[in-house]
C-alpha cells in the first residue's frame, strides 16, 4: 500500500472515525480520577489523527513520499531483492505488475497501452528505486519484433513517478497524440529521481549518491535489456519543474544517447532546490558543470534539440526560460530549439499538463517510429 494512494487515505480516515466514535461513547464512562486524563488523552489522539490525515492528503496531492522507505530516507524498498538474475545478460527491470503481458494484450486490442509498476536496478550507481514504465498498444499488437523509441520522464521536487498518471493522466494524453498521428508509439520510462527529503537534482553528488549515472546509464541499459526498446540514439527526456532541470542537464551531458529534451517550467542553474548546494560540497566546477546555462555558454553544444516552456504566472520559470533561450541563441545557434511561453498560469500541474502535448509533439520529430530489427547473421 503506497502512501500516495486512496487506500492508505481511506484506512487513516476509518481509523480516525473509529477513534472519534470511541471518544464520544467513552466520554461519560471514564471512572473517577481517570476521567480527566482519559478524556484529555482521547481528545489528543483524535486531534493527532486529524493532523495525520491532513498531512497524508497533502502528501498524496504533492507526492512527497510514496512509501515508508521514502519517508524514512531509505534509498530503496525491500522489494529491491525481487530483482531477478539473468546470467550473461546483465540486470533487467523487475516488473511488479502481475500478468502484465496478458493485460497488455487485452488493453492493446482496444487501442490502449499499459502502465507497469517496476523496479529499476542500478549496478553502476548502486541505486535501486521504484518507478513506472508505459508500453504503448503497438508493443502488444502486430509485429512483435518491432523496437520502440523511449522518453524518460522526470518528476519534480517534491514528487514521485505516480504523480504523472494520477495528476497529469499522462497515459491518456500520450495516447491522444499517438491516435492523432502526431507522435509515434513510444515507451515512457518514469523513474524515481530522489530519495528521502532532499532533491538530488539528478546529478552525481560530490562524495555522494550517483543519480546521473543511475538515470542516464543504469535505467536506460536495463530497459533496453528488458523490453523491445531501441538501443540507438532514439531516447528523449521530458521533465516538470526540477524534473525539467534534470531533463535538460542529463540530455546535454549525454547527446550520444538522447536526441531531444523538454523542460516544462524548469530551471537551468544548479543548486536551486532547498538543500541542493550540499550536493556539490562547495566545488564550483561541479555546480557549473551541472548548470545547463553554463554548459551551453562554454561547451557550445550542437545536440540534443531542446524544448523550453514557461508561463507568465511563474516568474522564476519565465526568467530562467528567457535567459536560457538567449544563451542558446548567442552561444549555440545551430542547436535546434523551441521556446513556448504563455501569458498566464502559475507553477502547477494544470500548466504542466497543458504543455505536455506540444512538448511531446515537438520531441516526436526527433524520434524514429517503431523499427524492425534486422535479422541476426547466422553465417
Amino acid at each position: 500500500m503506497t502512501l500516495t494512494g486512496w487506500p492508505f487515505l481511506l484506512l487513516l480516515g476509518s481509523i480516525g472515525l473509529l477513534c472519534a466514535v470511541g471518544t464520544y461513547l467513552g466520554w461519560p464512562r471514564w471512572p473517577g480520577r481517570w476521567a480527566l486524563p482519559g478524556r484529555a488523552a482521547s481528545l489528543l489522539l483524535v486531534m493527532m489523527l486529524g493532523a495525520v490525515i491532513g498531512l497524508a492528503e497533502v502528501n498524496r496531492s504533492y507526492g512527497f513520499y510514496s512509501s515508508v522507505s521514502d519517508l524514512l530516507g531509505r534509498p530503496a524498498s525491500a522489494r529491491s531483492l525481487a530483482v531477478p538474475a539473468h546470467p550473461g545478460a546483465g540486470p533487467q527491470v523487475a516488473v511488479l505488475t502481475p500478468d502484465w503481458a496478458a493485460l497488455g494484450r487485452r488493453d492493446g486490442r482496444h487501442g490502449h497501452g499499459l502502465m507497469l509498476d517496476v523496479l529499476y536496478p542500478g549496478t553502476r550507481s548502486g541505486l535501486t528505486h521504484h518507478g513506472l514504465l508505459y508500453l504503448p498498444a503497438a508493443y502488444f499488437t502486430g509485429n512483435l519484433q518491432r523496437r520502440f523509441a523511449a522518453v524518460e520522464v522526470f518528476h519534480g521536487y517534491p514528487g514521485s513517478p505516480e504523480t504523472f498518471p494520477r495528476i497529469m493522466n499522462i497515459q491518456a494524453r500520450l495516447e491522444a497524440e499517438i491516435d492523432a498521428g502526431r507522435v509515434p508509439p513510444v515507451v515512457l520510462v518514469i523513474p524515481q529521481v530522489y530519495a528521502g527529503g532532499q532533491s538530488s537534482e539528478c546529478v552525481n553528488a560530490v562524495h555522494g549518491e550517483q543519480w546521473e549515472t543511475y538515470l542516464s546509464v543504469d535505467v536506460l541499459d536495463d530497459v533496453i535489456r528488458t523490453f523491445r526498446v531501441d538501443a540507438s540514439r532514439s531516447w528523449a527526456t521530458l521533465g516538470v519543474s526540477t524534473g525539467g532541470f534534470c531533463a535538460v542537464n542529463i540530455a546535454l551531458h549525454h547527446p550520444e544517447r538522447y536526441a531531444a529534451a523538454a523542460s516544462l517550467s524548469g530551471y537551468f542553474t544548479a543548486g536551486q532546490d532547498p538543500g541542493t548546494p550540499s550536493l556539490y560540497q562547495g566545488a564550483r566546477f561541479a555546480s557549473r558543470e551541472d548548470s545547463p546555462i553554463w554548459w551551453v555558454h562554454y561547451r557550445t553544444p550542437v545536440a540534443p534539440a531542446l524544448f523550453l516552456s514557461a508561463s507568465g504566472g511563474d516568474p522564476d520559470a519565465m526568467r530562467e526560460a528567457l535567459a536560457m533561450a538567449a544563451t542558446l541563441r548567442h552561444f549555440a545557434p545551430s542547436l535546434p530549439t523551441s521556446t513556448e511561453l504563455v501569458a498566464s498560469g502559475g507553477h502547477n500541474w494544470g500548466v504542466f499538463s497543458a504543455a505536455f502535448g506540444p512538448a511531446i509533439d515537438w520531441i516526436a520529430q526527433y524520434l524514429p517510429g517503431p523499427l524492425v530489427a534486422p535479422p541476426a547473421d547466422l553465417s
